[in-house]
């Protein structure tokens, strides 16, 4: 149960607490969007098209935008929360408005770095009930701390790294993209498609980078190349693991989601369903790490520095 302890807290946090709400800037953006469309609309259909779908999502997203969800990390740990995908439980009226570009980027980046931390702290708690993986056990309170400051910090380390390797390939693409859609929409398209398909593959090649980092105490080089040896020797497996349990996540996810909507007791039963399956969803995630890389290349490794 001690393990449940920190989806419910996050769900319980995004349902008391109040909405902080980024809807001002994501309405000027979409009047920028709308703007342009009318400014398109007779020199370029596809185009004008393209802008009102934006500006229709740019609002919509700003209807139930909340800067505390970035303290949910489900992207790199998989934290399971209700509330994040269920935000239609959130009452608008109780919401701060943030009309600063710059406060926006600050509150969401210090949330977000937050949210790694106990995203850290989540899967270290997962791996410590777990009797496998190249990670110390029975930790006490100061060095789990001790460890989870370090997972956090190479994580960290991880994702800058990402960012700034994405930039440098996405940068000259996306200008190349531009100049093709204003040449031809349908080639600009195709550009912006292929640089969708590359993130996908980089991404699924990373899959189990922050597993590696908590689970085995790995460091950062030595996670990102066990993470590319086990894709790509257990390809089909790997995709196979994801998309069921993607599915199983859709699929529950929506059962959850009705039963939230019905009352308060409601959201309560659901939010300790999702916490549960979301858990064991984790659970799973890591057993399927360990079997596939003992599978794949027996020994492991001995876990090294940064």
């Amino acid at each position: 149960m001690e393990l449940l302890v920190i989806p419910l807290l996050l769900d319980a946090l995004l349902w008391l607490a109040p909405r902080i709400s980024i809807e001002p800037l994501l309405l000027q953006l979409a009047d920028l969007y709308r703007s342009m469309g009318s400014d398109l609309s007779e020199s370029s259909g596809d185009l004008a098209a393209l802008t009102s779908q934006m500006t229709d999502l740019l609002t919509t997203a700003g209807t139930s935008s909340n800067l505390l969800q970035f303290l949910v990390n489900g992207a790199l740990f998989h934290v399971p929360s209700l509330m994040v995908n269920a935000p239609m439980l959130k009452d608008a009226q109780h919401s701060i408005q943030i009309e600063s570009a710059g406060a926006a980027g600050i509150l969401g980046l210090g949330f977000s770095i937050t949210g790694v931390l106990i995203g850290v702290l989540y899967m270290n708690l997962l791996a410590q009930a777990l009797p496998l993986g190249e990670g110390h056990k029975m930790l006490s309170p100061v060095e789990l701390g001790l460890q989870v400051l370090r997972h956090w910090l190479r994580t960290l380390l991880f994702v800058i790294g990402f960012i700034l390797a994405m930039l440098i390939v996405y940068i000259p693409i996306s200008i190349l993209a531009t100049l093709l859609m204003v040449l031809s929409p349908a080639l600009g398209g195709a550009a912006m498609l292929l640089l969708s398909g590359l993130s996908l593959v980089v991404l699924f090649y990373l899959y189990f980078v922050t597993v590696g980092l908590v689970l085995d105490d790995l460091s950062i080089s030595q996670a990102v190349v066990r993470s590319v040896t086990l894709t790509r020797h257990n390809f089909w497996t790997t995709v196979g693991f994801i998309l069921v349990t993607m599915i199983i996540s859709l699929g529950i996810g929506l059962l959850i989601s009705q039963l939230a909507v019905s009352g308060p007791i409601g959201s309560v039963i659901a939010a300790l369903l999702n916490a549960f399956i979301g858990t064991g969803m984790v659970l799973a995630l890591l057993v399927f790490y360990r079997t596939r890389l003992l599978a794949t290349i027996g020994e492991p490794t001995t876990p090294g520095s940064l």
